[in-house]
């Protein structure tokens, strides 16, 4: 299986917006006050289109390895610049969603790896998909009480692991 389009737009998009706002930042063409305040929107964004729209996409490893190659780095980034003074506010720092990308790939392949276990094919995210009786021409199958059980979880995993691990 082969990057598609799509593929090359969200994880370039992704990267472009990231380098734009640390270049805005690093060069000071914008309030730096603002970006830190509202720097938690892009990533958290992201994370939950890519949990929730973009996961059926990480069945495909080369994919997940990509984005976790990209988590990877972000973890380094987040890991050498987090005790940076400038970055610091109550709550910890401004580079916390950082971590939310890595953690939605390890929350996303853990959950698929638990659905192909126990039902033998790939886990659905249901937040977009709420009507149970609906079978999706991808995958061939209705949706199961697990799915929607694994999406919860996996919500909640990235939403309070993300803010709350240093």
């Amino acid at each position: 299986m082969t990057l598609k389009r799509i593929d090359k737009i969200l994880l370039f998009a992704y990267i472009g917006i990231h380098l734009i706002v640390a270049l805005i930042y690093m060069l000071n063409l914008y309030d730096r006050e603002w970006i830190q305040d509202f720097y938690f929107v892009i990533p958290l964004c992201y994370v939950f289109l890519i949990f929730d729209v973009y996961h059926k996409r990480f069945w495909n490893n080369k994919i997940l390895f990509i984005w976790g190659l990209v988590g990877v780095i972000q973890l380094v980034f987040y890991y050498t610049y987090r005790d940076l003074p400038q970055i610091q506010n109550v709550n910890g720092n401004d580079l916390v969603w950082l971590k939310a990308l890595p953690l939605t790939i390890v929350t996303s392949f853990i959950l698929n790896l638990i659905n192909k276990r126990i039902y033998g094919d790939n886990f659905i995210v249901t937040t977009l998909r709420l009507d149970s009786d609906r079978i999706d021409p991808n995958d061939g199958r209705k949706l199961r009480p697990a799915d929607y059980l694994f999406s919860l979880a996996g919500f909640m995993i990235i939403i309070v692991g993300t803010v709350s691990t240093n």
